[in-house]
This record gives structure tokens, sequence and C-alpha cells, in this order.
């Protein structure tokens, strides 16, 4: 109550920077990240770091994919507050086009174009809702699969599962005009038989739906966060055997962008580094293909461990 008073309070004033977020026009959230919170030295060692693991990875004939995830800040930057003070995001992405060229997936602007339809990331939280994670899966897709796998993502069906999320940024300022968010999802993950493994336990789909009924509904996928966690879509024997392995390497933005993949990828492993302690390296030897999906500003925050040989 004190903390929704104070929200209140500063906002009929005009205040539109509250604890840490940055109230925009249109009745949207961000979270404020400035020059002093990224951590430049943490983020360059992290790019040196995935570098010296793709090339562990092309020495054995692996593809190795990074996408950065921008920050809702940058996406809709034309509506953040007058004088809003962030970090330098250009040149983080200019620093990593630097170090991974052709392997970087650059979603800027396919997000900032898809705003334009609607949400691409939720207005109460700093992820990205399900059409922003759509388009994210469908830049990845154009360069993994081809264009017309990547517009079938695009345009395929969706199924909305809440429309009562209000997210993390929405619990700093606690102020009602911010409204709800809706969390929508692939159609066909909903449907899918598939096998999920997590941490040595295994469920028959990756939607925990009790969640919806909780506080933290983007937990709805997979449960939350875990260190390891193997999906397998019972599609066809013979379509499994001809389509490529996949292990990402993530944050929780991959959660929700994880079930626009499963059409091209039946099956699918994520290692959240924040909690696997193992070699990520030995893992990788089993798949095809590598993708790194994290936001900007956790390649700042995290110290991303790869192989038993950094540190």
């Amino acid at each position: 109550r004190w903390v929704e008073a104070k929200s209140l309070t500063e906002a009929a004033l005009g205040i539109n920077d509250i604890n840490g977020v940055y109230l925009c026009t249109g009745g949207r959230a961000v979270e404020r990240i400035t020059e002093n919170d990224f951590d430049w030295s943490n983020y360059e060692k992290n790019l040196q770091r995935i570098e010296d693991f793709t090339e562990i990875c092309t020495e054995q004939e692996i593809n190795v994919h990074i996408m950065p995830v921008p920050t809702g800040a940058y996406v809709y930057r034309e509506f953040l507050p007058d004088n809003a003070i962030m970090f330098d995001e250009g040149k983080a992405f200019s620093q990593a086009a630097d170090a991974f060229g052709s392997n970087m997936i650059d979603i800027r602007n396919s997000l900032m174009a898809g705003k334009h339809e609607g949400d691409v990331f939720f207005k109460t939280d700093h992820h990205w809702t399900g059409r922003g994670a759509r388009l994210a899966a469908a830049e990845f897709i154009g360069t993994a699969v081809n264009k017309a796998a990547a517009e079938k993502v695009r345009s395929c069906d969706t199924e909305i599962i809440s429309s009562e999320f209000k997210g993390t940024l929405y619990s700093k300022v606690l102020l009602k005009t911010l409204g709800t968010d809706i969390i929508e999802t692939s159609a066909y993950a909903r449907k899918a038989d598939m096998k999920v493994e997590i941490e040595g336990e295994e469920y028959d789909s990756l939607y925990f739906d009790e969640n919806l009924n909780k506080k933290d509904k983007y937990a709805v996928y997979f449960g939350g966060n875990y260190g390891l966690v193997k999906i397998r879509a019972t599609a066809g024997e013979k379509e499994r055997k001809e389509s490529e392995k996949l292990l990402i390497v993530k944050d929780s933005f991959a959660n929700s962008m994880v079930p626009f993949l499963l059409n091209d990828f039946p099956e699918i492993t994520m290692v959240d580094t924040r909690f696997y302690r193992g070699d990520i390296s030995r893992i990788a030897e089993e798949y095809d293909r590598v993708l790194f999906v994290y936001s900007v500003n956790n390649l700042s925050e995290e110290k991303i461990v790869l192989t038993g040989s950094l540190s």
C-alpha cells in the first residue's frame, strides 16, 4: 500500500522515473538501465567466451548463432519520458556484430516494425510478448531453415492463455494505470504431444497452467527457469530424424520463444547458464546447431561459463 501510494503521488506530480522504472506514454513501463548499470567489461568478457565456444563448435561442424535481445526501452524509445537516461544499446549491438558477423541474428528491426501491429514487449514486464517471441523465432528460422518456414512462423495460429498478466515492472510501481497484459503462445505447441524433461523429471507439456493462477504468470513456460531442459515433440520418427537437433543456451527470454520453434526443431535442449554448472561444450557435441538467446542486459550482468577451461 505504501509503494502504491508513493507511486500514485509521484505520478501525479509528473515524476516518470519510479523505483528503477520509467513510465512511458501509452501506459507502458520499461526498466531503467543506465551506463552505470551496464557492466561493459563483463559484457565484453561474455562475448569473448561465446566467441571461444563458437570456435570449438565450428571445428566440429556445429552451427552457432547468437541472438541478443534488445531492451523494451530500446524498442519503445520514442515513448520514453523526456530526458530519460539509458545506456548506449546501439554500441552493445555493434560490438556483438563485430564479434560474430553473420552468426549474429539482429532482431531489432523486426521487433520495431512488429510493434505497430501489437505489443512486442509487455507493458508491465521486461520480457517480450508472444508476438515479440514469435517474430524473433521467425528471424532465427529464416536463418537456420529457410524463408518459407520463417513466414509460416510469423503467420502461425496463436492461443491466448491469460489476459490478466501483471509483471515485475508493475510490482515495482503498483500503478493501476498500467493495466494488464496478454500472454499468447503457439497454438501448435499447446496441443502437440511431447515429452519434456526438467532436471530429470518428465512431463507431457512445456506449459504449467497452474502458474496462470499465481503472481508470476510467465512461469507458465516450463514452470520457471532450470539448468537443463530437454524437449522432444512426438512427431513421426522419420521427421524427427531428418530434423536438426537444437541446443539453446539462454536466459528466460527463450522460454516463450521455444514454442514457436517446435515445428522446425522437434528436439530442443535448453541450458540456462545461471543454474547449470556442467561443461556446455560437451553437451553441444550432440547437437547440429546452437543458439544463444540472452537479453543484452543479462550479457552484461551474468558470468557465462561455457567450457571447463573458461573462468
